[in-house]
């Protein structure tokens, strides 16, 4: 025998680390990154209907800056809540980010209805928007109860197992 060192051929791998959140916080994710995207595809389709009318540059210019004055207001608060659901699917949600859901997504439910009667866009814009919006405060009020309800559950006491003397 030798007391030499036995290398590896091969580096074991390290194992990828596993999220602690449930998967339905991943879809959460998916779906309010999904209502990022449209926000932002509904932006450009309402900055283009100006652009067919208006080629001088200053009208063009308070076309853009209006256009992202007001849809600042739809792709933020998808854009944040999908990063507090992928941070719930990675690490398990927490009370305030769930409360924040419900803070960005509540409004958008009136406003996609008020979107898809009083407005000129694509009546699949308001519809999509507060369907995306009703699904997520769905998702964070759900989550919210059962947080409440785990945390507020039946108190189980200790009982000894050992010999006591009364």
């Amino acid at each position: 025998m030798t007391n030499d060192a036995i290398l590896p051929i091969a580096e074991r791998p390290v194992p990828a680390k596993s999220p602690s959140g449930r998967p339905v916080d991943g879809i959460a994710s998916l779906l309010a990154g999904l209502a990022t995207g449209l926000s932002i595809i509904t932006a450009l389709w309402f900055f283009f209907g100006f652009a067919e009318n208006d080629t001088r540059p200053e009208h063009l210019t308070s076309a853009f800056v209006l256009t992202v004055v007001l849809f600042s207001f739809a792709i933020a608060p998808f854009a944040i809540v999908a990063r507090i659901a992928w941070q719930a699917y990675r690490s398990g949600a927490t009370r305030r980010g769930l409360l924040w859901t419900l803070f960005l997504m509540l409004p958008w439910i009136g406003l996609g209805i008020i979107a898809t009667l009083h407005t000129p866009l694509p009546m699949w814009c308001g519809v999509l928007m507060a369907s995306f919006a009703g699904l997520l405060s769905l998702w964070a009020f759900v989550s919210v109860i059962l947080d409440w309800k785990q945390v507020s559950g039946p108190k189980v006491t200790p009982v000894s197992q050992g010999n006591e003397m009364t």
